[in-house]
């Protein structure tokens, strides 16, 4: 069900004041900026696993209504999957609410709503997904 962590994704309002925050306290200094139109995020590498710091940018986003309802931080931790498709049937059998989805590139991810078990949303990832 839970594959590699892949990455967690942190929310704030303010992105370069996270980042600012993320090197002084934890001494991470490369970022990567990436402006996805709905999100800005700066993402980093801590060893092998990817840590992104996203900012808002559209209001009905699911991070922007995370913000809204009081949260900052910790917001989704991403697990690889081998077969993303299979995994979307299994979560949905369980009556677990999909929050978001799509393919960006090769990959495809879908978030699934966990916060009342788990605290954060989880997202399933399959990072060379094919379109069957």
């Amino acid at each position: 069900m839970f594959g590699k962590i892949h990455h967690f994704g942190y929310v704030y309002k303010d992105g370069e004041a996270a980042v600012k925050e993320f090197k002084s306290l934890f001494g991470i200094e490369k970022f990567t900026r990436i402006d996805m139109g709905v999100v800005k995020v700066a993402r980093s590498m801590i060893g092998n696993l990817q840590v992104d710091l996203i900012e808002p940018q559209d209001k009905n986003s699911i991070f922007y209504t995370f913000l809204e309802e009081g949260n900052v931080g910790l917001h989704h931790v991403g697990f690889l999957v081998k077969d993303v498709d299979e995994e979307i049937k299994e979560w949905d059998s369980k009556g677990l609410k999909q929050v978001l989805g799509g393919i960006i590139g090769p990959a495809k991810f879908v978030y699934f709503d966990t916060t009342d078990t788990l605290g954060h949303i989880t997202e399933l990832l399959q990072i060379d997904y094919k379109t069957p």
